[in-house]
């Protein structure tokens, strides 16, 4: 999981030692434990009913984040892991799911191993507002983090090694999605009334949709968020959730074609099987197949739900921009959140997935002996959160 790609791991250790003791930013944490720690997205289905709901502790997540939220399908839980080595990860250690305060307060005995100092409650209590940042956030994917962290306005504090995005990326990821939100604003708004100046006009909606883009305040722009009929202290969570959604829009169209190898391979009978199955007792093969149907099936429908989130949003897009029908745009933007949650479930599983079955096929080849298929089988099962008791 550390290895396969920023959507779901934040390698804080890794990335830390690139940074000298004297860089004038520093690290993300203040206490030295977490700056060696992994930070793990780990998603969770659950029946709709039985959703989790978090309360941030901070001010500005519940100005920026939103307050209290209901995710409908699926828990996003937040892992922070601690190695028994820190050169090597993947030897073991210990992952404690990330509870707010209650971490915070375990985390400060397990460091101090009794009553810990005020010096170390203090750099805890501070490395507790980033910790909450990260929660606040549905996945780890380095444009989603730099977006949240502009969103607070907190740039300054994190250091860039940290967003893991070249500036050269960034921007070819801005201009298509500012290109899509600055299309749906012109529509918005119409032309600018008592003025015909195309200087001025552009402006204007330049303005629009900076606000959107940052997503930080609605000031200067009360009338436009009245007309899509959200309230004014919810229209910073909602924009930022339009701009995840345009952002995994273009993301799960660069993945397509990788994940049609891997569903080729994963849907072949013949390649997700060990070469060496005879050395298996029936009932051992028996389990094997029970839970490659269950992987595929649990592949397909992450595909079918993003394909169809997108779709909907895409429908109502065109509604609105070509046709005058804002009707099913205003709908999508009212639950915006739950489709940035659920597309940051899928896609971000999906795009972890392919770069994990990437790496395994180029070290082992496509046909796999048990003891090379079996890590590779477990880790998607565990990624698509497949489940089935022995």
């Amino acid at each position: 999981m550390i290895d396969s790609g920023r959507s779901v791991a934040l390698d804080c250790y890794a990335i830390g030692k690139g940074i000298p003791d004297d860089d004038p930013v520093g690290r993300l944490f203040q206490t030295d434990i977490l700056n060696k720690s992994v930070v793990l997205k780990q998603y969770e289905k659950v029946l709709p009913k039985t959703g989790k709901s978090t309360m941030f502790d901070s001010d500005f997540l519940q100005q920026f984040g939103g307050g209290q939220k209901t995710a409908p399908t699926v828990n996003v839980n937040t892992v922070i892991y601690f190695p028994y080595d820190f050169e090597n990860p993947y030897a073991g250690g210990e992952s404690i799911l990330y509870t707010g305060r209650k971490f915070i307060d375990l985390l400060a005995q397990k460091i101090s191993q009794g009553s810990p100092s005020s010096e170390l409650i203090e750099r805890l209590k501070a490395d507790e507002t980033i910790l909450d940042l990260l929660e606040s956030m549905h996945s780890l994917d380095p444009f989603i983090f730099r977006s949240k962290i502009e969103q607070v306005g907190i740039e300054a504090k994190i250091h860039e090694a940290y967003f893991a995005i070249s500036s050269e990326e960034w921007e070819l990821l801005q201009y298509p999605i500012r290109d899509k939100i600055a299309r749906l604003v012109t529509k918005a708004l119409g032309e600018v009334d008592g003025d015909d100046d195309a200087t001025s006009e552009q402006d204007h909606i330049n303005h629009f949709l900076n606000k959107i883009w940052h997503a930080k305040d609605v000031e200067g722009i009360e009338p436009f968020v009245k007309s899509l009929q959200i309230e004014p202290d919810e229209a910073p969570s909602l924009f930022f959730a339009w701009k995840a959604v345009c952002y995994y829009q273009l993301r799960f169209a660069q993945l397509m074609e990788s994940l049609k190898t891997m569903f080729h391979w994963i849907g072949n009978d013949q390649l997700c099987y060990p070469t060496d199955s005879l050395q298996l007792s029936k009932g051992q093969q028996n389990r094997l197949v029970e839970r490659r149907a269950a992987l595929r099936k649990a592949a397909r429908d992450g595909f079918i739900a993003t394909h169809k989130i997108l779709s909907e949003y895409e429908h109502s897009y065109d509604q609105f921009v070509n046709e005058d029908r804002p009707r099913l745009f205003l709908n999508f933007l009212a639950e915006a959140e739950d489709s940035y949650l659920l597309l940051s479930n899928h896609v971000s599983i999906a795009t972890h997935s392919v770069n994990f079955w990437r790496t395994h096929m180029a070290r082992y080849g496509g046909e796999l002996r048990r003891e090379e298929f079996m890590p590779l089988f477990d880790g998607l099962l565990v990624l698509y959160d497949v489940r089935i008791e022995d």
